[in-house]
């Protein structure tokens, strides 16, 4: 019972960060599109979001980071090259969530900044990464 509960809360905290993954990657496409320097409903629209990315996004990313690897060690996964893939790609979608966080603080911090090129297309490079853990945990290939 302990094992479904860690991975519960494991999924359940995954859900958070991606979606706020996609968030920050949703909001970085619109900054892309919006007109320099920016309106104080662009600025509120920042502000809101990097709070939301402190208080939630990140939050979730560390639970998702300790419930998986309690779910990991209960269920003696560590030796599973399956895992190891997985970790990869979590590690990235690790890194490229501080890559968005921090550009969206740089953004916030001068009104005439555009957001960087790769974060346009963020929410894809996030969703297609998302998808490729889930085949890896469920179909487990190798």
């Amino acid at each position: 019972m302990s094992y479904l509960l860690i991975k519960s809360l494991h999924v359940a905290t995954m859900v958070a960060w991606i979606g706020g993954m996609v968030l920050l990657s949703a909001i970085h496409l619109w900054l892309a599109r919006a007109q320099c320097p920016r309106t104080d409903r662009e600025t509120a629209v920042i502000t809101t979001v990097r709070r939301w990315d402190g208080r939630v996004t990140s939050p979730a990313m560390g639970l998702t980071w300790l419930f998986g690897l309690v779910a990991a060690w209960q269920g003696d996964w560590f030796t599973a090259p399956w895992l190891h893939a997985k970790l990869l790609l979590v590690v990235f979608l690790s890194a490229l969530h501080g890559m968005l966080s921090g550009a969206l603080r740089r953004t916030a911090a001068d009104p005439n900044r555009l957001p960087p090129a790769f974060a346009r297309h963020a929410g894809a490079i996030v969703l297609v990464t998302m998808l490729v853990i889930v085949l890896l945990v469920v179909v487990k290939p190798f």
